[in-house]
């Protein structure tokens, strides 16, 4: 299989660059599409050296933004700019010898650049190491080393790895088999205009694999796909049409649609194809064959468009605890229940770099496949999607702000490989009201927390959740640089930081005021170990 112009693509990534005078300038010109601007603000920079403006300049000639198409000079600019280390140079000039574009075809170097970029997190050279290795495509292929590069590549934003990724989950390649994974990487690349995955997400819905059973939806996101010219989807709405299914009986529509699959198809399917559509025309008259075959003459496939817009070494950041070998589990942390269809909330840093999710609510035993929804590693927050179907979630704190010496509940499960499943319960205060250096998105709180207590919830005396357990102050680092040990030094991220995260990414949620009448630690533990999450990750 060919790498799709979307997975091979030659994106420009705006990415950090040295402090050169101007760069940020034209950075910022580039990103409004001020072309002119870009090039008075590269072109000088480039020809002192400047491998990040060699890059973009080159990048810029390459294609023509703002300036004469010049493919040779691009190269030469890209090339100077690979050689010094520039990872969007040499990601980009892989592409370049992977398609024998401006330079002759070398699917092997191509291979050693996408490498070199991609050991800097380059996000199209990670994804496009990804799709080789996925489908074969120059290199010998390897679909569970494939989908190490999808993930980071996907945890970056490239939508064509979101989509292999849900290939990978839905037919299991490369990992265990399991809709309930496939569905939400389908739908976040059905939503940026995917058709493969617009197909599969349809086929979900259809189903009900891994996701409630919509089969009026699922039409839709067919329609989506044949838009875009894939032959099965094509099959799909003339399948429908031809049968009721969902849709009012059209044996003409069917045909029409047939006619469309029998053209798109793959050579091997097209006999297939071809049987249908005769079986279809034999219903129809010849005024309706002749009607249907002049729009499917006419039919254009459309390019798809988006259906959606969507560490401080002072900090002992919780990384999550290693586990017992036999089990495979590498790592766990803790979350919270958002909302009674499963989603769960956690520190970014507990699932980053998970390749299988499984998370427990409370102590109950039930544990599921999980996968993320949505990542801020910036203020370090992620959500998952679950199966899990719960009676108890949270209600998050709204009303009266907390204040400096308020009691908190923080709940979450330390050491689980040294202590038990149950949910830990510990009470503190708000020590004060921002975190380290001043940090106004934190809080600090004397509520005592381990390793595997990130993510998990932290609550005011009525249960409701104000804020998630983000990291302990790392005291020997710190005794090392001041000669006293600090204690009870921890840090969870506030609570209105959390709404809008929950609310940027279209999560449902629950509020609910402080009570009149606080409640005693004991009673709050009971009431939020229901919705706490035990968080394990398989990296």
């Amino acid at each position: 299989m060919k790498i799709s112009t979307a997975a091979m693509a030659l994106a420009l990534s705006i990415v950090a660059a040295p402090a050169w005078a101007g760069m940020d300038e034209g950075l910022a010109a580039y990103a409004r599409k001020d072309w002119p601007a870009a090039l008075r603000e590269f072109q000088p920079l480039a020809q002192n050296g400047n491998a990040a403006a060699q890059a973009r300049l080159g990048y810029m000639k390459l294609t023509g933004q703002g300036t004469a198409k010049d493919v040779a000079a691009g190269v030469s600019l890209l090339t100077q700019a690979a050689d010094k280390g520039d990872a969007l140079a040499q990601s980009t000039l892989a592409s370049l010898y992977f398609k024998g574009i401006g330079v002759a075809k070398d699917q092997a170097r191509a291979l050693i650049l996408f490498g070199r970029a991609a050991d800097q997190e380059q996000p199209n050279a990670l994804n496009n190491l990804g799709q080789m290795y996925f489908f074969g495509n120059g290199v010998a292929k390897n679909e569970s080393k494939a989908l190490d590069y999808l993930h980071k590549a996907a945890d970056k934003g490239v939508a064509a790895s979101w989509a292999t990724l849900g290939i990978a989950y839905w037919h299991g390649r490369g990992t265990a088999k399991d809709p309930a994974l496939a569905v939400p990487w389908l739908k976040k690349a059905a939503e940026k205009g995917i058709r493969v995955a617009q197909n599969l997400y349809g086929g979900a819905l259809w189903s009900g694999q891994g996701i409630n059973q919509d089969r009026m939806e699922a039409l839709k996101w067919f329609e989506r796909a044949a838009m875009q010219g894939d032959p099965a989807s094509m099959l799909n709405l003339a399948q429908a049409h031809l049968n009721g299914l969902s849709v009012p009986k059209d044996a003409e529509k069917a045909y029409y649609h047939f006619l469309l699959a029998e053209r798109l198809a793959p050579a091997k399917d097209k006999a297939k194809y071809s049987d249908l559509t005769e079986k279809a025309r034999q219903q129809i008259s010849s005024e309706q064959q002749q009607k249907a075959k002049e729009k499917a003459d006419k039919w254009q496939p459309k390019a798809g468009v988006p259906v959606s817009s969507e560490v401080d070494d002072d900090l002992d950041k919780d990384k999550p605890e290693e586990k017992a070998p036999a089990r495979r589990m590498r790592a766990t942390g803790s979350g919270v229940m958002v909302n009674n269809i499963g989603v769960v909330l956690t520190n970014s840093h507990v699932v980053k770099s998970c390749r299988n999710i499984r998370v427990t609510q409370g102590d109950n035993g039930n544990s599921q496949a999980a996968s993320v929804i949505a990542r801020d590693d910036v203020n370090d927050m992620a959500v998952l999607n679950s199966t899990l179907r719960p009676a108890d979630f949270a209600l998050f704190r709204d009303g009266s702000p907390l204040r400096s010496g308020d009691d908190v509940v923080a709940v979450g499960f330390p050491l689980s490989s040294l202590l038990s499943r149950e949910p830990n319960i510990t009470a503190g205060i708000i020590s004060a009201m921002n975190g380290l250096r001043g940090d106004k998105r934190h809080y600090q709180i004397t509520a005592p927390i381990q390793r595997g207590n990130s993510g998990g919830p932290v609550t005011d005396m009525s249960g409701n959740v104000v804020g998630i357990v983000l990291s302990t102050l790392n005291a020997m680092k710190v005794a090392d640089k001041s000669g006293a040990i600090p204690q009870n030094v921890n840090f969870a991220i506030k609570g209105d930081l959390v709404k809008k995260f929950l609310t940027d990414n279209k999560v449902e949620f629950n509020t609910a005021p402080p009570q009149a009448h606080e409640l005693s630690v004991a009673d709050v533990g009971d009431r939020v170990r229901k919705i706490a999450v035990f968080v394990e990750c398989e990296g």
